[in-house]
């Protein structure tokens, strides 16, 4: 429920932030996710989302923007154990990274080339995993405690590059987990979970762009 509470609420961020001629953008993600642990990595698995983003302008350069690029999508992760189990876990994931925006000199506004990088914040909604192949899928418990699979939140460092083409974004995502996803009533010998999860993505302007 908090999950699609914070999403709600973003979605109508979305739509001031349109209303004050910030461009909103639908986004689709695809690609790989994965775990870094202590013992070593997951099998590598297909991570797909779908969201919105928005570039709100903080400094106006000669041929580029400093913006703010605020990111929210429910994204779906997972990963595969060397043993044959597979965990899957959906997060509602907000990221506003920093965002350099370089416009060439003769292609306006229309066109540009963008750098950024910034926090991300995961909250689980959903997840299941088994230990086996030839076992069923189990539902996820989230929170802190012995009976808990996984935190709650994940956070870390989101990495992107685009580029835009009138309406159209084209780009690729990191996202870093920093965050120890294990329960904190479980960690033993240096136990850690941390997510990695690299996505391509495009994105069009729904709201506020310029035609």
């Amino acid at each position: 429920m908090k999950a699609k509470l914070l999403f709600l609420f973003f979605f109508s961020c979305s739509i001031v932030t349109a209303q004050n001629n910030n461009p909103v953008y639908l986004k689709g993600d695809f690609g790989s996710s994965n775990v870094k642990t202590n013992g070593g990595k997951g099998n590598g698995d297909f991570a797909f989302g779908i969201g919105l983003e928005s570039y709100v302008g903080i400094k106006k350069l000669k041929n580029a923007t400093l913006a703010l690029n605020p990111v929210v999508s429910y994204l779906k992760t997972g990963y595969e154990t060397t043993v044959g189990g597979k965990v899957v876990v959906n997060y509602i994931n907000v990221a506003v990274p920093v965002s350099f925006v370089v416009n060439p000199p003769n292609g306006g506004e229309e066109m540009g080339v963008a750098f950024g990088a910034g926090p991300f914040v995961g909250v689980a909604a959903s997840g299941k995993f088994k230990v086996l192949t030839t076992d069923p899928f189990k539902k996820m418990s989230f929170g802190n405690g012995t009976a808990d699979n996984r935190k709650t939140i994940d956070a870390g460092l989101t990495l992107k590059s685009s580029v835009r083409i009138k309406k159209l974004n084209l780009g690729m995502q990191y996202n870093i987990g920093l965050t120890n996803l294990v329960p904190n009533d479980r960690i033993a010998n240096g136990a850690y979970i941390k997510s990695k999860n690299f996505l391509f993505y495009a994105s069009y302007a729904i709201f506020g762009a310029k035609k």
